[in-house]
């Protein structure tokens, strides 16, 4: 059977909000203030970097917590007992495989950097030992990418989705069962920072799986009007402002949540019984490979400007701005020499996608 036109709008609509997460993601990590600094000290003008750091760590922070909350959305909303192993199965080709293969990618680069000097003089990278000990700890705590805390606690959410999804499968009681983890939350109980962070997370992740479970039918019935637009709008910037004048972890995950619910609107707003996002092009569903690949793109770009071209906050501001581009379209360039993403080697990196 040929899928619907309201299919069709999701899947367009869900493709615009995960393009315009990763991109806020690239912004969080292509923050190079500390590199393009100097020039900024001796003028006494820099509004540039201040507004790069506004860009990266308070705009683009709300990405993370939009994404957990569209992945458990996407896994609970199709869930059911009967599906246990099949969610295991295709979480193991599409999470645990590129895990593992990435953060020991991301090792070997890191050792091959220290034993050349001139690399490990700019990216500043001491002597990395290859030992089986030393492989195994990089893959346990991602210690060459630490970007990939995110991949980790996804992993372990579906791991533990049966019980999840048994405390969210009632409407009422998986309210109950989500506020109860907001709150263990944000009144900070839990000592340790792993298991905190785990907990905190879980609370977009699990509300989204909720959403997707009771709420399904409004989130994928079509198009937002401009009043509700308007209303989530403001709600993120009310926020925001909580985010920004209490730091919290309630701040964190309110701007989010409500981040990313105005975000949805807008890739779903209806005007003049129209719908505003045109139809998504191919290289903009490459988010999981560009997330994959953009650290080592980001930092190598900026530590090699930063030393060979200049250490102008125009030069590190205009970097700021088109590195995404760099990402995206380095992806799509790997992906075309790749048979177009045909080939098994990088279905296997890319977890099948």
């Amino acid at each position: 059977m040929g899928r619907t036109e309201q299919e069709d709008n999701f899947s367009n609509n869900v493709i615009w909000y995960n393009f315009i997460l990763c991109i806020l993601v690239i912004l969080i990590h292509a923050r190079n203030d500390s590199i393009f600094t100097l020039p900024v000290q001796i003028s006494g003008f820099p509004v540039f970097n201040e507004l790069e750091a506004f860009l990266a760590s308070d705009v683009a922070g709300a990405a993370v917590g939009g994404f957990y909350l569209g992945s458990g959305y996407l896994f609970f909303r199709n869930y059911s007992w009967k599906r246990v192993f099949s969610k295991y199965k295709s979480r193991v080709k599409s999470l645990v495989i590129p895990y593992i293969l990435w953060t020991l990618l991301y090792f070997f680069i890191h050792a091959a950097i220290s034993r050349i000097p001139v690399l490990a003089a700019v990216f500043r990278e001491a002597p990395i030992q290859i030992t089986w000990k030393s492989m195994a700890d990089a893959v346990l705590h991602y210690r060459y990418c630490a970007f990939l805390w995110f991949l980790q606690f996804l992993i372990l959410y579906a791991a533990f989705s049966p019980a999840i999804y048994l405390l969210i499968r009632s409407r009422y009681f998986g309210a109950a069962a989500i506020l109860v983890v907001f709150f263990t939350a944000c009144t900070n109980i839990i000592k340790n920072e792993q298991a905190a962070a785990v907990t905190n997370w879980m609370t977009l992740y699990m509300l989204g799986g909720y959403i997707g479970i009771h709420l399904k039918g409004i989130v994928e019935k079509g198009r937002t009007s401009t009043r509700m637009l308007m209303g989530t709008l403001i709600l993120a910037a009310a926020s925001f402002w909580i985010y920004k004048k209490y730091p919290s972890v309630f701040g964190v995950l309110f701007y989010s949540f409500s981040f990313s619910a105005a975000l949805w609107c807008l890739t779903a707003w209806e005007k003049d019984g129209a719908g505003t996002m045109p139809r998504a092009r191919g290289w903009q569903k490459n988010t999981f490979a560009v997330y994959m690949t953009h650290f080592m793109i980001v930092q190598g770009v900026n530590a090699l400007a930063g030393r060979y071209i200049s250490q102008s906050m125009w030069v590190g501001f205009f970097l700021f701005l088109i590195l995404p581009a760099v990402c995206f379209g380095v992806v799509q360039l790997a992906k075309r020499i790749c048979g177009n993403g045909t080939w098994i080697l990088w279905k296997i990196w890319m977890g099948s996608r």
